[in-house]
């Protein structure tokens, strides 16, 4: 039997990402281009998508696509799979399309928490899948822009809280009378200045996080620490609430696992040691093996049609 070939593209704001899985379910090819959807204009996501990849795509293949491109901003805006949720879920609620090479193009959903706060994710649960086994009960850390908290429970999100925690951080520094003092050029990870920040942070709960980062400044006006250190306490700060407000959730089941960019994983690392908290470091590929699961290349079978029961939607 022929084998089906399985494309997948992790298409962000930023970034464009796309592995071509080979039979035995191991990456055949890898691509990646700073050819995010905020970069296409006039909607031209399929001249996009030719430019970086046609090469591969023929009419006998699977283009799996998740991330942005399937937002209101993006291709094909798909809806919300609402938690609990797992693979079988994301897949049986895709949305098809054909591209101008005759390719089935299966666009994926996000994931959508409505109680007891709305909150979303788009391709950051593919991330999730990656990092777990099917039926494990784990909680995972993405850190990043907007860093994600969530909960598996037997291999389903059940919950997660986002934290605008890298936004932040980057406003503060590049706008705000607090990144003001930071020097131009950037120092090396201080890691006592960031686990002052957290542990800053984690202390007086009647104090704040506004009042808290203004305190980056005036200490460093006061001679109380260096201007060399104000970016990574300032750092500090912001992750060590998001740790106060991350732990508050009682979301406890052995280490919590960082996925995502080696070397901010490690600094969140760092913070919940200093929190008292348990992490570990999480797969560095889990994009890849969160696509592999989906796409059934573990030798199973595929079975993505439209008979399939949707969990959680």
């Amino acid at each position: 039997m022929t084998h089906k070939q399985q494309i997948v593209v992790d298409w962000g704001s930023s970034n464009f990402r796309a592995y071509r899985f080979a039979a035995d379910g191991s990456v055949a090819e890898q691509h990646q281009a700073a050819a995010g959807i905020l970069s296409v204009t006039d909607n031209a996501f399929e001249v996009v998508l030719e430019r970086e990849i046609g090469h591969w795509i023929d009419r006998d293949c699977d283009v799996f696509l998740s991330g942005m491109i399937t937002s209101r901003n993006g291709w094909l805006e798909t809806p919300y799979v609402e938690t609990p949720a797992d693979l079988a879920g994301l897949a049986a609620n895709a949305r098809e399309a054909t591209s101008v090479r005759g390719a089935r193009l299966r666009f994926l959903p996000g994931v959508a928490v409505r109680e007891p706060s709305p909150d979303v994710m788009r391709g950051e649960e593919i991330q999730v899948f990656g990092s777990v086994a099917p039926d494990e009960t784990a909680t995972i850390i993405l850190p990043g822009t907007h860093s994600k908290w969530v909960r598996v429970e037997r291999g389903r999100i059940v919950a997660f809280r986002t934290f605008l925690s890298g936004e932040i951080f980057a406003l503060l520094k590049a706008h705000s009378i607090v990144g003001r003092l930071i020097p131009a050029v950037a120092q090396p990870f201080d890691e006592s200045a960031f686990v002052d920040g957290v542990r800053q942070a984690l202390g007086d709960a009647t104090v704040g996080l506004l009042n808290d980062v203004f305190t980056v400044r005036s200490g460093a006006l006061l001679g109380q620490f260096p201007v060399d250190h104000i970016a990574d306490r300032l750092s500090g700060i912001v992750i060590g609430h998001e740790l106060r407000s991350g732990l508050a959730l009682g979301w406890t089941t052995g280490a919590f696992r960082l996925v995502g960019d080696r070397a901010l994983c490690e600094r969140y690392l760092v913070g919940l040691r200093a929190a008292g908290a348990a992490g570990e470091i999480g797969p560095d590929h889990a994009a890849v093996a969160g696509f592999r699961r989906l796409a059934s290349l573990e030798g199973r079978a595929a079975s993505f049609d439209a008979a399939s029961t949707p969990q959680g939607a």
